[in-house]
């Protein structure tokens, strides 16, 4: 049996490599995200900060410099997005998921 569900979301964990001096720290952070029609987002191919803003919809695991949770709004998810290493880990996440498959080295 197929459901299909007019607004469909999922989570999956978000492996982040965050630059560090000499090298990249490896950290992890579960995302929301909702399913958008591929139609959509190839037409923003061009703005990969849009896509990843239209795709992630909340997110658990995200802590400040004290370790207290930060909760989603879409303006801090606007500023994380500034963040390239982190919109580029979103969208091949989002894309694995959506897939079904890891990509390759």
């Amino acid at each position: 049996m197929l459901k299909i569900t007019q607004t469909p979301e999922f989570t999956h964990r978000v492996k982040v490599r965050i630059p560090v001096d000499g090298g990249f720290s490896e950290q992890e952070f579960d995302a929301r995200f909702r399913v958008v029609p591929w139609d959509e987002l190839k037409a923003l191919d061009d703005d990969p900060a849009e896509q990843a803003r239209r795709i992630w919809v909340g997110w658990k695991g995200i802590v400040d410099d004290e370790g207290n949770e930060l909760p989603f709004s879409d303006g801090l998810r606007d500023q994380l997005l500034g963040m390239l290493f982190l919109r580029i880990a979103l969208l091949r996440t989002y894309m694995e998921a959506i897939a079904g498959v890891k990509r390759g080295n």
